[in-house]
């Protein structure tokens, strides 16, 4: 599994199954998170954890598809 740092998000096991956190400290060897829906979660144990999702970052390069031009049929109406 991959390293678990904090910013990260995670896909947890929990009581009332599975749920998505950000990880916002560790604490005696425990995780702590927030939920992402919202609910009260207490710290959570390495092995309740089933996926790590890390921040990628920005695209290095230009974008892979072709710019797109504006045409009549884009315009707003603004009036």
């Amino acid at each position: 599994m991959a390293e678990i740092e904090v910013g990260d998000v995670v896909v947890a096991r929990g009581a009332g199954g599975r749920f998505h956190a950000v990880v916002t400290g560790v604490r005696l060897g425990r995780l702590v998170v927030e939920r992402c829906d919202g609910r009260a979660s207490g710290p959570l144990a390495v092995r309740d954890v089933l996926t790590v999702f890390k921040e990628a970052g920005p695209p290095g390069g230009e974008p892979r598809g072709a710019r797109l031009r504006p045409s009549g049929q884009l315009k707003l109406d603004l009036e």
